[in-house]
């Protein structure tokens, strides 16, 4: 248990406290989805189901980026409000129709955090197909490389900063 503590509290930067106080904190932190904003890092809110995927992103971004997991469509309308997230990465593997909502939604809110967008493509879907394209700043139709996704991160990002400056 001891060695599952002290990684912990490295990443979360905590001060040295016991096993028991440590194993509760990353859990309610882990329940809460919170992250503390550490200087000027942008936010990456990071949605999907598959749990291999959102860690391999989350370990290749947490140097450059605030990043926030979220599984379900509920969390994820949670942090619709986030004003701290300047990008969504969001995988539509299941639940396709709630996600596009709150999509609409943060639209209709006037965020203009872009939205990238990974999907399988469905041939018989044509009006999701639609829905998604007028949506997200960049769609990566599945299978997709990591590298893929972190090239597309890295544009988008380069192009916000551009619209921004003028």
């Amino acid at each position: 248990m001891r060695s599952n503590v002290l990684p912990c509290r490295e990443l979360a930067g905590l001060r040295p406290r016991s096993a028991a106080k440590n194993y509760e904190f990353v859990l309610s932190m882990k329940r809460k989805k919170k992250i503390v904003k550490t200087g000027k890092k942008k936010t990456i809110l990071l949605h999907s189901a598959d749990k291999d995927m959102a860690k391999s992103l989350s370990i290749l971004l947490q140097d450059q980026y605030g990043i926030v997991v979220t599984e379900s469509v509920e969390e994820f309308a949670l942090q619709r409000k986030n004003k701290y997230v300047s990008l969504l990465v969001v995988d539509l593997e299941r639940s396709i129709p709630s996600l596009l909502t709150e999509f609409e939604l943060r639209h209709q809110e006037q965020s203009n955090a872009p939205i990238i967008v990974l999907y399988a493509f469905r041939q018989g879907q044509p009006e999701w197909e639609k829905r998604i394209r007028l949506l997200a700043d960049q769609v990566l139709y599945k299978p997709v490389q990591i590298e893929q996704i972190l090239d597309a991160i890295t544009v988008e990002n380069e192009l916000h900063k551009e619209l921004q400056g003028k």
